[in-house]
C-alpha cells in the first residue's frame, strides 16, 4: 500500500500538535522519576538503619561496648550509654574484677546530649579470660 505524502502545512500542523503531547509525557516521566528516586532513597535509609542496628553486638541497644587488647596483660574497655540507663561504675568494676581483671586506670565523661562514657584500663590476671560484657548490662 502506498501512502500519500502529506503536504508541508499538514506536517507542520501535526508536529505542532505533537510537541505539547511530548512535553506532557516528559513532565509525567520526570515526576515518576522523582517519585522513584524518593522511594529508593527512603528504602536505602531503612536498609542502612537496619544494617547499623545489626552491627551493634550488644543485646541492649542503649549501651555500646568495645574492647581493645593492648598487649598480653592489658586490656581497655570503652562503655557508652545514655544517662537514663546509667549503671553505677562500682557494679561494672565488680563484675569485671570478678572475671579476672584488675583496674589500673579509669576515666568517665558526660556529653551535653546525656551520653556517658567510661574508659577502663585493666590488667588481665587470669590467662584464660572470657568476659561476657552483656553480664554488665543484664537486668538493666
Amino acid at each position: 500500500m502506498l501512502q500519500k505524502k502529506m503536504s508541508i502545512p499538514v506536517t507542520i500542523s501535526r508536529v505542532l500538535k505533537y510537541i505539547p503531547d511530548l512535553q506532557k509525557q516528559v513532565q509525567g516521566l520526570t515526576k515518576k522519576k522523582e517519585e522513584l528516586l524518593s522511594r529508593i532513597s527512603r528504602q536505602e535509609y531503612a536498609v542502612n538503619k537496619e544494617s547499623q542496628r545489626k552491627k551493634i553486638p550488644n543485646y541492649n541497644s542503649s549501651f555500646v561496648v568495645s574492647t581493645s587488647r593492648l598487649n598480653d596483660s592489658e586490656l581497655v574497655i570503652h562503655i557508652s550509654s545514655y544517662e537514663t540507663y546509667k549503671i553505677p561504675l562500682s557494679e561494672i568494676l565488680m563484675c569485671l574484677e570478678n572475671n579476672g581483671l584488675l583496674l589500673l586506670n579509669s576515666s568517665s565523661s558526660k556529653t551535653f546530649g546525656g551520653r556517658l562514657f567510661y574508659n577502663l584500663h585493666f590488667q588481665v590476671i587470669l590467662l584464660s579470660l572470657s568476659i561476657n560484657i552483656s553480664l554488665i548490662c543484664k537486668n538493666k
